[in-house]
Formats: C-alpha cells, structure tokens, sequence
C-alpha cells in the first residue's frame, strides 16, 4: 500500500477577507505575524496543492493523509478554499483521512460553529464508531488487509497569542489503546495521527508553549504498537526519528507548501514493514528522493 502524508499547507486569502467582529484577540497576533512575512512563504499554497495532487494522482497512491492546518486563521473563506484546494485528492481512487491543526481550530468562536466538522464531514467517517469520545475522534480506518489509521485531535484554541500548544484529551488516549487491543487492528500495520509533533527533529521535547502538552502520555499509549508510525505535522520541518522505548518511529511531514521548506512524505506498507521517501518541491512541481530516507537516531526521549 502506498500513503502520501502531507500537512500544514496553511492556505490565507489575505488580510482584507477576514470580517472585522473577528479581529480581536488571537487573529490579531495572526494578522499581525501574517504582515511580517508569514503569509508571503504560504502566497503559493493553492498552487502547490494543485500540483501535490497532480503527482498523488500519477503515482498509484492508495492512501492521502493529512495532518492538519489546511487554514492560516480558520476563517470561512479560507475552509471552502481548502475544501475546494483538496477536491482532487478526495475525487481520486485514494482514500483520504484528516486531522485538524490549531490554525483550524484557531478561535472558540471556530470551535463553537464547528466549521472544521462541517467543511470536511463527508471525510471524517469511522470503521469503529462506538469508539468516538469526542466529536469526530478517534477517527479509525482499516484498509485492505494490512492496514489501519487511527486519528487523533490534539488541537485547541489558544486565546493567549503566544502560545499554540496542543493536547490529546484523555478520553481519546484511552480510547486509543483500547482500538489498539481490537482484532480489527491487532495484526496490521498502524498509523496513529495526530498533528502535534510528540518531538523535534532530535528527539527532544517541543516548547511548552509550541508543542503537545502531553507528548508522554501520547507515546507511552503507543508504545506497545511494535508495527506502525506516529505521522504529524506543526513543526515546519519535515524529518523522521525513532524514540528509545518506544515502538512506533515518528513521521512529521513538515509543510508542503510553506517556501524554501516544501515537503513531504511517501510510504510503501508491505506487510509488516514501511519504507518512506521524502518529497519535496522543485520550483514547479513534486519529486520523491530516490532513496529511502533514513532515519538519524534520536538523541533522547522526551522529558
């Protein structure tokens, strides 16, 4: 089976899109890191998207994950923009499964009129319904006969502008390692979703103001899974690394669409065993490396 896995593509319409009742409080910061630069390193997220689906769609791709943040502020016309921006990943052959980022989740007020679960709620269907303890999530897929997907939401609003950590709610992680010990899943390969990074790049823990709140609580959920990979986003860079104890390695797909800092990954399930490929953008388009990506070791388990 081969998965895409992309995330944080970020797409804005710009600053004079945004009605001015949702100005205060954290759209303002956003506007505000938006006029600083952040917007012009996203200005061709539409683009990119187009062609990310155009090379999914010429490689045999079976599976398209994505990982979160489809909007810079979670505004209505940046939602019907990603709706729109996916159309031909969720029109194609593939399956497609999802999680909100904290740009989706961006203000309460998002929240409250459910503008995520209405935008994207004929992509959020579940194998395993009874297993839901909070809204859409867990989110369970199997698919053929060696794979499944468990999504997790671990984005929230945060009303302080400058923190945009994350946490998985503890009813989710139980319902986790109970979905892990169901002969629906025993015996297949697993991809637990999520966008919280649970590490950076080196194995460390992410900022408390940046990152998952409760990264261990995450992984130690995980840690009995000795057949599958965590895939995230939110940390804008796009790397691999396997945690000491814990069994599961860890995938983040960076941004696929942010500039000079494009990528993305590509998995072959066969049977019990995944090799991944980096891709990233060439000016015009998608390409894998030619290689397998290799993993660099971790230099210690978060704290």
């Amino acid at each position: 089976m081969r998965v895409l896995h992309f995330s944080d593509i970020h797409i804005s319409l710009g600053l004079a899109r945004i009605p001015m009742r949702d100005w205060p409080g954290k759209r303002l910061a956003g506007g505000v890191n938006f006029l600083r630069g952040r917007g012009r390193r996203f200005e061709r997220a539409l683009e990119k998207i187009e062609r990310l689906a155009e090379f999914a769609n010429s490689g045999d791709v079976d599976l398209v994950v994505f990982s979160g943040d489809f909007t810079a502020m979670g505004t209505r016309a940046e939602f019907a923009a990603a709706r729109a921006a996916i159309h031909p990943f969720v029109t194609s052959p593939a399956e497609f499964i999802c999680v909100a980022g904290n740009h989706d989740l961006y203000t309460r007020r998002v929240v409250r009129e459910r503008r995520f679960e209405k935008t994207f709620d004929g992509l959020l269907g579940t194998d395993l319904p009874d297993y839901r303890v909070d809204g859409a999530w867990p989110t369970v897929r199997t698919l053929g006969n060696d794979v499944a997907v468990i999504a997790l939401n671990s984005a929230k609003p945060n009303p302080v502008p400058w923190r945009s950590s994350g946490r998985v709610p503890g009813p989710q992680l139980e319902a986790l390692r109970a979905i892990l010990g169901r002969p629906e899943v025993e015996g297949r390969f697993v991809f637990i979703v999520t966008h919280y990074a649970p590490c950076l790049a080196d194995g460390r823990p992410d900022t408390p103001l940046h990152g998952l709140e409760n990264a261990a609580e995450l992984l130690q959920a995980c840690a009995g899974t000795e057949r599958g990979a965590i895939l995230c986003g939110h940390v804008h860079e796009t790397f691999r690394v396997r945690l000491p104890d814990v069994g599961p390695e860890i995938f983040c797909a960076g941004s696929a669409t942010m500039h000079e800092l494009e990528g993305f990954w590509m998995y072959d399930v066969n049977g019990g065993s995944l090799s991944a490929r980096r891709g990233r953008w060439t000016g015009g388009g998608y390409q894998l490396a030619s290689a397998e990506t290799s993993s660099p070791g971790a230099a210690g388990a978060p704290e």
